[in-house]
């Protein structure tokens, strides 16, 4: 089955879809959980630490998702004085950094989910939405689909 085929969870089934709301959603529960855990250590204990870090790590992941899927970076950006502006790209460029964008979008995505299904046993967690992304957009599934009849060959062909 493809990416979210049929799904009826609310979950995205393309990085396109993804929306801040959902990234956050994820990052809430996390990140509420993580504090916890380092809170529950002793300073300076490795447990605590650790927590720390991890808390850090996903808070830094979902504030990139978060940029990445708006388009704005995650904090204000100087221009230098007398600069000149960017050059305009082309439609070939736009096409290609749009891929890319969408291609972090899903990999960042995946790598959230990972670590939130490690609370999946949790009583209470939410997360039946939270699932990978197999696909940048719905061309690019069509796509994959594609390629892969063109390598399984001609029908009956066994």
């Amino acid at each position: 089955m493809a990416s979210g085929e049929g799904r009826t969870d609310g979950g995205a089934r393309y990085a396109d879809e993804l929306t801040t709301g959902q990234v956050e959603e994820v990052g809430d529960f996390l990140l509420s959980r993580l504090e916890r855990a380092a809170g529950a250590h002793p300073p300076g204990s490795e447990e605590r630490i650790t927590a720390s870090a991890l808390e850090e790590a996903v808070a830094a992941l979902v504030l990139t998702l978060c940029s990445t899927a708006t388009g704005r970076p995650p904090g204000r950006v100087r221009v230098r004085a007398g600069a000149p502006p960017a050059p305009v790209p082309g439609d070939e460029e736009r096409r290609v950094r749009a891929e890319l964008r969408l291609e972090r979008i899903r990999e960042d995505w995946n790598r959230l989910c990972d670590l939130a299904a490690q609370w999946s046993s949790v009583p209470g967690y939410p997360g039946s939405h939270w699932r990978r992304i197999d696909f940048r957009d719905a061309a690019h599934e069509r796509w994959y689909d594609e390629r892969r009849r063109q390598a399984a060959g001609p029908p009956g062909q066994d």
